[in-house]
């Protein structure tokens, strides 16, 4: 039989009970702020949080989940999810979940979902971990679900404009050697045409190929167009008077019961580009429009002032923050799937026939932009219609009055003596008939080395002609820059079929290096381009 306890030890327990309680007290306390602060950092948080049971059955969602899902908290917890989701998504979600559990290790993947909260399908990355017992088995799960749908669509665009820089690239390669191949064909036709002058059966057909060819320089020119990563001729325009003075042009649609309308906004900023490249690209985007509404329709053509802030370069990474010049082409017509414009800039792509384009137009237009240093963007939706934005940045520039230009009909001519340096001998031969005709006296060499050579022995050559692109490991530019070193007072005139080299000598502080990519000739040349560009070089003072 027990004895029974005294006073004292009875009060020793009442304190012990007391303080016991006291501890729970502020254990449950502690417990309670807990819970609200994990609550407040559940409901807060800017991703989907989940936990779920050994089964996988759901026990708790925050806030986020509930939105976008749309679905309470109450009415989830207990089912599995494919009791909740779409067929495609629950299988998929059930799938990931047995995984975990049944590995006790964390995984994370990819899904598409369509959400509730604006019906769209979005990428989600979910990643799951196991929650163990105190025995260390896995006793449930708990995710984290974030929507990464931006950051794919950014990352997409980014892959998008690398793939494009590399086929610019690519397509300048091609141009160069087929700017070589047409300077050597249109050169002859143009020789063969004086020999056989009184032949009119032989000049027409000579007149069929020379067309044929000056249609292949064209389709090159668009390929350079796309290649480049600077403007050409650049000068300060307003969009508004260069769309005023095409308003009759660009309204000549082939079909009359397409309404063309144009909006521009007044007092609009200038901006500095390529004249000739921006004629093109607005009449190919007018082009496409008509193309697009085959049964007629509407075209509108807007301009406006546009700020872009660091929300709009956020999603959108070609872009940059700045004060723009925004030139829309919107029409009504068919419209593109998500396939074709993500295709629609790169070159020979075209939802045309074979006969009907090239598939050269918006690379074209593409290419324009970039260098302009503006960006593009593209709406467009089946059934619906197309919009091409293009923001060209604001130029603060001055605006300085051209200088007529009165028209030589006569080729210029010299008897000054040409060093041709070129490896395509069939081109040099074009270059010699030419110069020789127009009076002047040449040496030809097929590379750089052999140039330096017939400089060192013999000093009355006027002026060296080089072409950029040569074998023997100097190209036209490190000749140029060698030859006016030893030779400061030798007039050089540089010509390619490729301008990407030139465009890194362009930001160089020198005057001469700036004078020499400016004054680039191009290829292919005819005579007259040819005997201007000597003579213009020959008279004009040498630049240090």
């Amino acid at each position: 039989m027990d004895e029974p306890r005294n006073k004292q030890d009875l009060q020793l327990e009442i304190e012990s009970l007391r303080e016991e309680l006291q501890y729970q007290v502020q254990a449950n306390d502690e417990l309670l702020v807990y819970k609200q602060q994990l609550d407040a950092i559940l409901n807060n948080a800017p991703v989907e949080v989940y936990l779920k049971d050994r089964e996988g059955r759901y026990l708790r969602i925050n806030k986020q989940f509930e939105k976008i899902f749309g679905v309470k908290s109450d009415d989830l917890v207990g089912l599995l999810p494919t009791d909740v989701h779409d067929p495609e998504l629950g299988a998929s979600t059930r799938n990931h979940d047995l995984f975990v559990l049944n590995s006790g290790k964390v995984e994370q993947r990819e899904e598409l979902a369509r959400l509730v909260s604006d019906g769209q399908l979005h990428t989600l990355l979910t990643i799951k971990f196991p929650v163990f017992n105190d025995d260390g088995e896995v006793d449930g799960l708990g995710a984290i679900v974030t929507d990464i749908t931006e950051r794919k669509q950014m990352e997409e665009t980014i892959r998008r404009a690398q793939k494009m820089d590399a086929v610019g690239q690519l397509t300048g390669g091609i141009a160069h050697d087929f700017n070589n191949i047409l300077g050597i064909v249109l050169g002859n036709l143009e020789l063969m045409k004086r020999v056989v002058s009184k032949d009119e059966k032989a000049l027409s057909h000579l007149e069929a190929a020379y067309k044929g060819a000056n249609r292949g320089k064209e389709l090159t020119r668009k390929l350079l167009g796309f290649s480049r990563t600077t403007t050409g001729l650049a000068k300060i325009v307003s969009l508004n008077e260069f769309i005023e003075g095409m308003k009759d042009l660009i309204r000549k649609s082939p079909t009359v019961s397409i309404d063309t309308k144009i909006l521009l906004e007044e007092d609009l900023w200038r901006v500095k580009i390529d004249p000739g490249d921006l004629e093109d690209v607005i009449l190919n985007l007018s082009l496409n429009a008509f193309d697009s509404m085959p049964a007629g329709g509407e075209i509108v053509i807007t301009t406006a002032n546009q700020v872009i802030d660091e929300n709009d370069v956020h999603s959108n990474p070609q872009a940059k923050s700045g004060e723009f010049v925004m030139l829309s082409v919107r029409d009504n017509g068919q419209g593109m799937t998500p396939e074709i414009r993500k295709k629609a800039m790169e070159p020979f792509f075209t939802t045309k026939e074979a006969s009907k384009g090239t598939g050269l137009g918006l690379s074209m237009v593409y290419g324009f932009v970039k260098r302009s240093g503006g960006h593009i963007k593209i709406d467009s939706e089946p059934g619906v219609g197309t919009d091409i934005k293009l923001y060209l940045p604001r130029s603060y520039e001055e605006v300085i009055p051209e200088e007529e230009l009165s028209l030589e009909v006569d080729l210029a001519r010299g008897d000054e003596t040409i060093l041709i340096v070129d490896d395509e001998q069939a081109l040099v031969d074009v270059a010699v008939s030419y110069l020789e005709d127009l009076g002047y006296k040449t040496v030809s060499v097929q590379n750089s080395s052999q140039a330096l050579e017939v400089l060192k022995s013999n000093k009355a050559i006027d002026l060296l002609f080089t072409d950029v692109i040569m074998p023997g490991g100097i190209d036209g530019y490190e000749l140029a820059l060698a030859v006016h070193e030893l030779y400061p007072a030798l007039k050089i005139l540089i010509s390619s079929g490729f301008t990407k080299k030139h465009e890194g000598y362009v930001d160089v502080e020198s005057k001469y290096y700036f004078s020499q990519a400016a004054n680039l000739l191009n290829k292919p040349y005819d005579r007259y381009d040819l005997a201007t560009a000597v003579r213009r070089v020959l008279d004009e003072e040498v630049k240090s």
